[in-house]
Order: C-alpha cells, then sequence, then structure tokens
C-alpha cells in the first residue's frame, strides 16, 4: 500500500516536496523544492535547488541510507540551497526527509521518490506518419469552469477582451480529442502550460513556475489525464518548453539564485534584437523585416561582440534571459525537461525561441535527454525564411563550430514564407520547387515541419490576397508535401484573425452558450464545414496512402504558376498538380527518366483536374486555383 500510495503521488497532482519550517525566526526555513520529487532508477544524482531563508548549510542528511549528499552550496546570502543528491543503487520508493544544519539553527525538507511508470506507449517521438495540431489551451474549449478565476488571480477572466485569459483549459482538450480523431490529426502542440504570473500571459511564454501547471488551465493531474487519453486514442503530445527566458514576474527576477543566473539583471541588460542591419548581407533596406538577423549566428566571420545580443539579450527586451552558460542553469534547466516527459510520458518538445540560446547547451541538453528517452522529438522555432539559416541549426551534423545541437528537426519558415509569398502575394509558384531544392542543407528534411500558420502570425484566412480557394490550397500543399504538417487550432474552419491577439481568437463551441458550436457538424456554418470536410478528406487520403506521407519527392514540372511533383514509396507512385493562376492550365510533362516512366494508367484521387497518359508523356488540365492527387499505375 505504501509503494502504491507513493507511486501516485509522484505521477499525479499532488506530488511536491513537503517543506518543514520553524517557528522560530530567524531559523532557516524552506520554501520550495525544485524538483518536487525525482524517481529511483532515473538518474544516479539529481540537483535541488531549495528556496527559503538562512539556508547556508553545514550538513545536509537524509533518512534513507542510500542517499547521499555529495555537496551543497548555499547562494544569494542564504535564501537559497543547490544540494546535490547521489540515489543508490538500492534506493526503495518512499518519501526522503532530510535534515539541514546551519549557523542559525535546523530545518527539513521532504523529497518523493518514485518508482517509475511503464514506458510502453511514451516518449515516443514523431515520424512522418504523423500530423501536428496546434492549440493554444486558453482559447479552445473551457472544460471546467471553476478554474476560470483561480485563487491569487481574481479578475484574470474576460472573454471580452483579447489579452486576458478567456478560461479554455486542459480538460476542455481532453473532451475535444474526439474531435480531433475524427478529422484526422494524431499530434497535440500546446503552448505552454506552465504558471504564468500576469493577467495577460494566458498564452503561457511568461513563467512564474516551471515545475507547475498553470491553474488557469487546471492541475498536473489534467495534464497526466490529457496525456493518457491522447496515447489511448493513438495522438501524441508535444510539450512546448522554453529554456531561453521566464516570465517578468518570475521570483527569480528580483531574488535570482546566482548573481549570474540571468544574462544581466532587470535594470542592467541587453535585448535581443540584432545590431546588424540587413544590409550588412546586402538584403535591400526600406523593407519591413519579419525575422531576426540569425544571418550572423550562422557565420563563421562573425566576432561575438555582433551576435551576443541575439544570445544573450532579453527577448523583446523584456523577457529574462536564461544564463545557459552557466552549468547550474544548463542542470537545473535539463531537470526540468526531463521532469516534465517523466510525469507525463510526452512525446516530443517544441523548442521556442531556439537560435537565442547558445548552441553548446543545447548539444547538452540533447545529450541528457536521448540518454534516457532516445526516440523524443525535438522541434525548434528558427523563424527566418532562408533555408541555408534555418538548417544550420537541425541536428545530425557538426557545424563549423564543432558543435552538433542535437535537435531533431526545424519548423519549415522558408515554406511558410513562400507558400504565403505564392498563395497571397502572386510570387512564382516556382519558388516552392526552390525551397525544396535546399533539402539538401538538412541532415533529415523528411521530418522538416511545413505549416502555413501558428500562433505568431495573422490567420490565412483573414490575410490579404485570402479567399478559401486559396485556403483549401495551402492547406493541399503542406499535407502533399514532405515532412511532418502542423495545422493551427481552428484553420480547419477558416477561423479569421489578424495580428495578435486577433489571430487567437476563442473556438467557436468551446464555450458554454457560444452562438455555434464548430466542434460539430451541425453547429458548423456551410463555409466552415466546406473547408472542414476538404482538409479530413485530404488528411484521410493521407493516412491511406504511404506515397503521401513517406514517398521520396521528385519535381516533374515547375513554372511561375504552377509546381507538379510525384511522391514514390514503395508501395506505389502518386503526382499531385498544383496550379495557382486565375485561369486554367494544361501541363505536358514527358516521363522518360522520371519514376514515373513506366506507369501505365492515373487514377484521379483528389481534386477536379483531369489527366491522361499519352505515349511518354502526362497531359494534365488543371482548374484555376486547384491542387489535384493522382495514382499511377
Amino acid at each position: 500500500m505504501f509503494l502504491h500510495t507513493v507511486a501516485f503521488a509522484c505521477g499525479g497532482s499532488a506530488l511536491r516536496a513537503r517543506p518543514q519550517q520553524t517557528t522560530n525566526e530567524p531559523a532557516p526555513a524552506v520554501t520550495k523544492v525544485e524538483p518536487p520529487g525525482w524517481w529511483v532508477g532515473l538518474t544516479a544524482e539529481v540537483m535541488l535547488l531549495l528556496s527559503g531563508h538562512d539556508l547556508e548549510a553545514t550538513h545536509v542528511g537524509c533518512n534513507l541510507p542510500t542517499l547521499r549528499v555529495s555537496r551543497t552550496q548555499a547562494a544569494a546570502g542564504g535564501n537559497y540551497l543547490f544540494i546535490w543528491m547521489q540515489i543508490g543503487a538500492g534506493t526503495k520508493s518512499g518519501t526522503a526527509v532530510c535534515r539541514i544544519t546551519a549557523p542559525k539553527g535546523a530545518t527539513a525538507f521532504e523529497l518523493p521518490l518514485a518508482v517509475r511508470a511503464p514506458t510502453l506507449g511514451k516518449f515516443q517521438g514523431l515520424s512522418q506518419n504523423d500530423v501536428m495540431y496546434l492549440i493554444m489551451p486558453d482559447r479552445f474549449a473551457n472544460g471546467d469552469p471553476t478554474n476560470d478565476e483561480p485563487a491569487g488571480s481574481p479578475g484574470s477572466q474576460d472573454r471580452s477582451k483579447p489579452r486576458a485569459y478567456h478560461g479554455g483549459d486542459l480538460l476542455g482538450i481532453q473532451n475535444h480529442l474526439p474531435y480531433l480523431k475524427d478529422l484526422g490529426v494524431n499530434t497535440l502542440w500546446l503552448t505552454p502550460m506552465v504558471k504564468n504570473g500576469a493577467t495577460e500571459d494566458y498564452h503561457g511564454y511568461g513563467a512564474v513556475d516551471l515545475y507547475a501547471v498553470d491553474p488557469h488551465l487546471g492541475a498536473l493531474q489534467d495534464y497526466q489525464n490529457l496525456v493518457a487519453a491522447a496515447h489511448q486514442q493513438g495522438m501524441k503530445i508535444v510539450f512546448d518548453v522554453v529554456p531561453n527566458h521566464v516570465g517578468p514576474k518570475h521570483p527569480w527576477l528580483s531574488n535570482p539564485p546566482l548573481p549570474d543566473w540571468f544574462h544581466g539583471t532587470g535594470q542592467h541588460h541587453i535585448d535581443s534584437f540584432s545590431p546588424l542591419k540587413g544590409s550588412f548581407y546586402g538584403k535591400a533596406g526600406g523593407q519591413a523585416v519579419g525575422n531576426d538577423l540569425f544571418e550572423s549566428l550562422i557565420d563563421p566571420h562573425v566576432p561575438v561582440g555582433m551576435k551576443r545580443n541575439l544570445t544573450e539579450g532579453w527577448f523583446l527586451g523584456i523577457l529574462p534571459d536564461m544564463n545557459t552558460e552557466n552549468p547550474l542553469v544548463q542542470q537545473y534547466l535539463l531537470q526540468n525537461s526531463i521532469w516534465w516527459a517523466e510525469i507525463s510520458g510526452l512525446d516530443g518538445y517544441r523548442v521556442d525561441t531556439f537560435p537565442y540560446v547558445g548552441r553548446k547547451f543545447w548539444a547538452n541538453w540533447h545529450t541528457g535527454l536521448r540518454r534516457l528517452y532516445p526516440f523524443l522529438t525535438t522541434i525548434g522555432e528558427v523563424f527566418h525564411p532562408d533555408p541555408s539559416v534555418t538548417s544550420f541549426f537541425a541536428g545530425g551534423v557538426r557545424r563549423y563550430d564543432g558543435i552538433d545541437s542535437g535537435l531533431s528537426t526545424v519548423f519549415d519558415f522558408p515554406m511558410f514564407f513562400t507558400l504565403r509569398d505564392v498563395l497571397l502575394r502572386g510570387a512564382s509558384t516556382g519558388r516552392i520547387a526552390d525551397v525544396l531544392r535546399q533539402d539538401s542543407s538538412y541532415p533529415r528534411p523528411e521530418v522538416l515541419v511545413p505549416f502555413f500558420a501558428n500562433h505568431d502570425v495573422p490567420r490565412f484566412a483573414s490575410a490579404q490576397g485570402s479567399s478559401p480557394a486559396k485556403l483549401k490550397l495551402a492547406f493541399g500543399l503542406i499535407l502533399a508535401l514532405r515532412g511532418i504538417p502542423e495545422i493551427y487550432y481552428g484553420d480547419e474552419i477558416g477561423m479569421p484573425g489578424g495580428g495578435d491577439p486577433d489571430n487567437r481568437r476563442d473556438f467557436p463551441g468551446g464555450w458554454i452558450g457560444d452562438a455555434n458550436d464548430a466542434f460539430t457538424e451541425s453547429g458548423r456554418t456551410r463555409g466552415q464545414q466546406e473547408i472542414f470536410s476538404y482538409v479530413q478528406a485530404l488528411l484521410k487520403l493521407r493516412r491511406q496512402h504511404p506515397a503521401l506521407r513517406t514517398g521520396q519527392l521528385w519535381h516533374l514540372a515547375s513554372d511561375e504558376s504552377s509546381y507538379v511533383f510525384a511522391r514514390e514509396s514503395e508501395e506505389e507512385r502518386v503526382v499531385v498538380a498544383f496550379n495557382n493562376a486565375d485561369q486554367s492550365r494544361e501541363v505536358q510533362i514527358p516521363l522518360a527518366d522520371t519514376p514515373a516512366q513506366k506507369a501505365m494508367e492515373m487514377a484521379l484521387l483528389f481534386g477536379p483536374a483531369k489527366a491522361t497518359l499519352a505515349g511518354s508523356e502526362i497531359r494534365i488540365t488543371m482548374p484555376a486555383q486547384s491542387l489535384s492527387i493522382f495514382t499511377l499505375n
């Protein structure tokens, strides 16, 4: 019974190290222990960060003989105590009680140690068979109204204010797993759900506690339940991790564990904007730039001073930048990621603001993670339109600095920028082939993550030049190209929205009293259902045809307004024909020396185009603004 109770405590919302305080001030006191628990057999040692006061320990000992404190380090005048605890091979599950002796007295803290849960079906990683669906939990569905205004956050929920909390939560996502399953996605990426500090931090990127679920979204048990329920449905969960920074209201800002815990201080720091201008690399001036100049980070000729802002500056000049060169910061952040993986069984990490963190940190972080979770996928955010830049950050190869970042893959931002330029601004369709041409820069281009929208850019449906037909084409391309596609919540029903925060509207039907419930077919408008059915059919086709998931991509034809390509797997070959012109197009494609050269017949799988095999060439008639898919036999 004892073993069962402890295992539950380390696997549910009850998990926390209970600090023991004395009442005789100024005797030492422990107010927080991070991590709040650990697992026997997971690692040989864990570094604890204790918060409190008067913690200048002269001795720390625990009641379990297999636990040994190898060293301690008091910091910030005794407000913090680092403890390196070795967990012997014979350690049993239970709650360790450890006593701290300090000059002003003694205190104690508790640390639950649990048996690891079975790992089958967890830490799966992602593959080309997956389709990712990005959810902002506060804006998807309200499953538990009782957490809309948690204790300590009165007045924080107001759906009439676009930057306030709206009440969506983890239970709301779990309740709508059947909708997501019916749509055809199988991997959920949730924006950060750790505890945030400001009334406008609904987005999750302003952390004040890296070991707690934000109470607006639920409790730790709710996250564990969501992951378990998703796994039961054959779905995966990607956690949004942010080692680059914390929120400006984090208690560390006024009382950091170490003087160099951050790059700079609240009063004295640099911002994250590159000091270099685009003209440094010959880019045309006078144009709006939507990305930082990451070119300097991949340039072997740039001195440190020219790129320090990017790797040591406070993001947007506001968010405290973690000093990831500090070994204790490195260990803290690695253990935090291990804890979230172990406590929940998640399948991958989306890594926020990846280039802004030093590459040595990423190499060490990935090494530590993969030692325990070899299949875990990490996807880096590198917000840049140039494949020569984005590919530099992908792992699997040592770059000029001798470092392999270890990163599994990156979001295909070059394809994102290109698709929007082609579909919305009339750019040459041939630019799609030009982006794909540079796949040779990536160690594993087949697992890039193509997308046309996310939470940081205006909704596609509301962008100038958009239309329902263009939105369908965007879906058709990302679901037919190589990689692991990502869909932004609500785009499957054509949700509108401008820039942040208008691009983060509530999903219709996620709240009691909503005018329509787009989670159901009967609740969707005709226009919403038309787009939903289109996306659903494409996703079904992708599941049914291995070539659309894992097939090698081959160019067949490309010009100003059309792009035709093949996907070839061991099982089959398909041809995808995309026409971006306002009028129909007919193309004739020679088949000699292509994967289609032995084709005997073509059959339409999807779309309105018509095709015939005539001798040694394909003739395809493509209606205006259309995407069609054929199978070759």
